[in-house]
């Protein structure tokens, strides 16, 4: 790095200005989630559609895993990097390149005829998201401390739900009257708008400069001044994730064929889902700001292992739906919670660059765990065996997370060494 050079960094904890004390920080926050709501319409109406989309086109349980498996694979080659770019050009700018991405991706599904053309889209799609979640959070990690990161990342789950709910009701009953290929044109211009909306609403935080230079430190590094917490925060964002692609692949295409459901009950499903989560996030988000980060990813972690036998025994809509709303409030209890720990131990100059590294995590598991569930059903045409791997995995979240995270984790007391950090690090 050259010695002369002015480095423009976020004020956050630590540095000149508290977040919470900033004019228009949590007002930032609510545009996001705001934006965030309506980008979320457009993940969540294609939802019910996949699996009689998948079944019109000749396919079968493996194929769809391998459609979800390609958005998790690109998500994980790019989340990393994704990340690292938003913290050396912005938060903005990447949000925007996202959106874009999408809209384009969901315009290819509209018009698609085989499966190597929906595998495409499917991995562009993943692309260009990995690019959109580690800056959102980033974003919220800038304009937030510790006192209130928790709310604000709930918020933000808050908005991603409030889509969640719309737009797998919308998607089943569009899917249900009007075709299965209308919806997809709608997520992309829904997707357009919320580029705009995004655009006119959501300003980067106030920067400061520095013009000291300052040592270039490998992620290595970065990860090993908290390995334990770190460790844990994967583990648990793993299991998260692998019993959500179970759901979303093994056991869709069983409620399809050995249950009978139809696509508005699908989006009936989700849409309750979403509105359990929209709550839980809020409520436990705050309480994660008041009584910590720990025991709500354990708890949460055991309730999600819970809500998966829950499914296996489930045999009609109205079972379906009691089984999702105990996984949708397990996830809300650890969701928020895991992504404000994440902050709360990571310097202010690697946000992007650390949400990058725990997307990749997420998405691994969501690389894999579609793949599986759909053989296994391919193989036994149930999906009793993947939901108790799902929730064996969710078990062994709670127990990782149970040992090794500190009942107040921070940077303080996730440090693997003693040596001070440096105020405007650059993560290489």
């Amino acid at each position: 790095m050259d010695p002369e050079a002015e480095v423009t960094m976020p004020i956050a904890d630590g540095q000149d200005i508290e977040a919470d004390e900033k004019p228009g920080g949590m007002y930032q926050v609510w545009m996001l989630a705001i934006s965030l709501s309506i980008l979320q319409i457009g993940f969540g109406i294609v939802i019910p559609i996949f699996p009689f989309y998948i079944e019109s086109l000749g396919m079968a349980g493996l194929e769809l895993g391998a459609l979800a498996a390609s958005f998790a694979v690109a998500r994980i080659i790019l989340a990393g990097p994704m990340g690292r770019l938003s913290d050396r050009v912005g938060r903005r700018p990447i949000l925007i390149f996202s959106l874009l991405g999408f809209a384009f991706s969901n315009f290819v599904y509209a018009f698609a005829t085989d499966v190597i053309v929906m595998i495409s889209a499917r991995a562009l799609e993943g692309a260009v998201s990995a690019g959109f979640f580690p800056a959102a959070n980033a974003l919220v990690s800038d304009l937030t401390t510790i006192k209130n990161r928790g709310t604000a990342m709930g918020y933000l789950s808050m908005g991603n739900m409030v889509g969640f709910v719309i737009g797998p009701a919308l998607g089943g009953f569009l899917a249900q009257f009007l075709g299965i290929r209308i919806p997809f044109i709608l997520a992309g211009i829904a997707t357009l708008f919320t580029m705009v909306l995004l655009y006119i609403l959501v300003q980067e935080p106030v920067t400061k400069s520095i013009k000291d230079a300052v040592p270039k430190i490998p992620i290595r590094e970065v990860l090993s001044r908290a390995r334990g917490c770190y460790g844990a925060l994967g583990m648990a964002m793993f299991a998260n994730m692998f019993a959500m692609g179970i759901l979303e692949v093994a056991f869709m295409l069983d409620a399809v064929i050995n249950i009978g459901v139809e696509p508005y009950e699908i989006g009936i499903f989700f849409g309750v889902i979403g509105i359990t989560m929209m709550i839980g996030n809020i409520v436990f988000g705050k309480l994660s700001d008041l009584r910590g980060r720990k025991w709500l990813i354990v708890i949460g972690a055991l309730i999600g292992a819970g809500s998966m036998g829950m499914f296996i025994l489930a045999q009609d809509t109205v079972t379906l739906v009691i089984a999702g709303i105990v996984l949708s409030i397990g996830m809300s209890m650890r969701g928020p919670a895991i992504q404000a720990l994440i902050a709360d131990v990571t310097d202010p100059s690697a946000y992007g660059t650390m949400m990058g590294v725990f997307g990749a995590v997420s998405n691994s598991a969501y690389a894999v765990s579609p793949l599986i569930g759909g053989k296994i059903f391919d193989d036994t045409g149930s999906a009793a065996l993947s939901l108790l791997l799902g929730g064996g995995v969710s078990i062994a979240g709670a127990v990782v997370a149970a040992v090794l995270l500190p009942s107040s984790a921070s940077k303080d007391t996730c440090a693997f060494d003693s040596e001070p950090e440096v105020e405007g690090i650059e993560v290489t």
